[in-house]
């Protein structure tokens, strides 16, 4: 290798070094994959129903109380120590368990907003032993 080749390649390499640490990066033809946050998430989960009455549409709930009746369909009312919520279960979230107003249940999922009523629809329920 000349003097000269030694000298332009030892430029090159300088010049991408001062680069890359001013935050340039060279197009290879691939879009370029921004960074973000990787961590826990802090997303509040509402365990009451008085809280889930008053909670933004989607809001995530975990509830423990009992089902106390059934309304027809797919619905329910649900009872914890707070209050009464109407609660969607669809049948394939029973799993073949038998549950009666006795039955101390957990049920998560989202609240369902809409303009004349505040209802649960679960994504889960579980049988607490």
């Amino acid at each position: 290798m000349n003097k000269m080749t030694l000298t332009v390649f030892a430029m090159a390499l300088s010049f991408t070094t001062i680069a890359s640490q001013a935050g340039f990066q060279p197009t290879t033809g691939e879009p370029q994959i921004q960074g973000g946050f990787q961590g826990p998430s802090v997303r509040q989960v509402i365990h009451d129903v008085v809280s889930a009455l008053n909670a933004s549409d989607d809001a995530q709930i975990e509830l423990t109380g009992h089902i106390i009746s059934f309304i027809g369909h797919d619905d329910y009312i649900f009872r914890d120590a707070t209050g009464d919520i109407k609660v969607e279960i669809d049948d394939d979230l029973w799993r073949g368990n038998t549950v009666t107003p006795e039955t101390q249940v957990i049920i998560r999922g989202e609240v369902d907003k809409n303009w004349s009523e505040v209802t649960i629809d679960a994504d889960n329920i579980q049988i607490v032993q």
